[in-house]
Formats: structure tokens, sequence, C-alpha cells
């Protein structure tokens, strides 16, 4: 009997912590708990949030990034533990360096968007960055975006969906993603906006023979879907 391939993506982390910090507030409120006390280990997320860019990374700059996260959020964390006097401030140089391992490696050897050509589902993690990618594939089914204070280009023009419906779940906060499909797709927007907005400049009609459907929250930023 085939098994489920079970990915953990950045998406899913970001929800995770979401849920538990609304779950902390509320017990915090109800006087159940100290949610000061728990949330003074916050910088786990970062290490959560690395992991998971790191297992989904599409090339080398990806992992780079996911393993500074996990460098500062695991030694912050350390900190905590044994009352060390660790700032964010003393550590958020390493980020730049991570950034800038990350534009060379993707400079190397490419001139333009990385292409992805394999049925493997895309996730991508933008972080203070940007990231260009083109899907070849003539069957493409579905990708995870997450856009936190970065931006996402993506470039479907040369890709064809498996079975008619291809699947995008994202989450942008205080960033952007871009989405350019071919003319005759429908694109069908299911996001919630929240002080953000899904501008769909798609051209494609309902009985179109290729349907993108967008999912996810857009938090303070802003979505374009382009032909």
């Amino acid at each position: 009997m085939p098994t489920k391939d079970v990915r953990v993506t950045p998406q899913t982390v970001i929800g995770l912590l979401i849920v538990t910090f609304g779950l902390l507030l509320t017990a915090d409120n109800l006087g159940w708990m100290d949610a000061g006390a728990v949330l003074n280990y916050w910088p786990i997320a970062l290490v959560a949030i690395g992991a998971a860019v790191t297992s989904n990374a599409a090339d080398r700059g990806g992992r780079v990034l996911g393993g500074a996260l996990m460098i500062v959020g695991g030694w912050l964390t350390l900190g905590r533990v044994f009352h060390l006097h660790i700032g964010i401030g003393d550590l958020w140089p390493l980020l730049l360096v991570a950034a800038g391992a990350v534009m060379i490696m993707r400079s190397r050897g490419a001139s333009g968007p990385a292409g992805v050509t394999g049925d493997r589902p895309l996730v991508d993690f933008a972080l203070w960055s940007g990231v260009e990618r083109r899907i070849t594939s003539a069957s493409f089914r579905r990708a995870d975006l997450t856009a936190v204070m970065g931006g996402i280009e993506l470039d479907l023009r040369a890709a064809s969906t498996a079975d008619g419906t291809a699947v995008i779940d994202m989450f942008v906060m205080w960033g952007g993603i871009e989405i350019t499909v071919p003319p005759d797709w429908d694109v069908q927007v299911q996001t919630l906006a929240i002080m953000g907005g899904v501008h769909n400049k798609g051209t494609g009609m309902e009985t179109a023979r290729h349907r993108l459907i967008l999912r996810g929250v857009v938090l303070m930023g802003g979505v374009e879907i382009k032909t």
C-alpha cells in the first residue's frame, strides 16, 4: 500500500506557531498560565522555521538561509536556558553573512531564474530576500510559497497541469508574491487578505483547460497574478 509523503513546509510551521501564540495568549488572559514564561523561549521558532526551510530548499542558497536561522535561533535559545546575556543584536550580522552567501550561490552558473522541471511540489521561502522561480514541468500540481518581508516571483508560462488543476498555498506577511500564468489559465483566488490585497490580472476563462487555485493568507502584503 503506497504511503503518503508528509512534508512539513515553512508555511506549516508558521501556521502552527501562530496557533500556539494565540492559545498561549488566551490561556494567559484566562489566568491559567503565565504566557510570558513560555514566550521567553521564542527563538525556538527560528530553529523550527530554519529546519523546515532547509529540508524543503530547492537550492544551496535556501539551505544556507535555513541553516543560519537554525544557528541564530539555537544560540539565542541556549542563552535563555543558561541565562547568558545574548541578544538578537549580537547575532543579527550572521543573517547578513547568510544573505550574502545565498546571493553568491544563486548567481553562480545561472543568468536567470532557476527552473523546476520535476513533479515534486515546489516549496519556496523568502525572508528579507527575493526568490525567482520558473516552472517548466508538464505536470505541475502544487506549490507552497511563504514570503515574510521578502518577495517571490513565480513564472508558470512554460508549465502545464497534470489533471487540469494546480494549487498554490501561500502565506504573505509584509511581503509580496508575483505569479505569471499562461494567458489561457483560469485563476481562482481563495485567499484571505488582512490589510493586504490580491490582484488577479489573469485573462483565462472559467472554461479554460487549466485552472490555478490560490489559497492562504495575505497579511499586510500583496499578491499579483498576471499573464
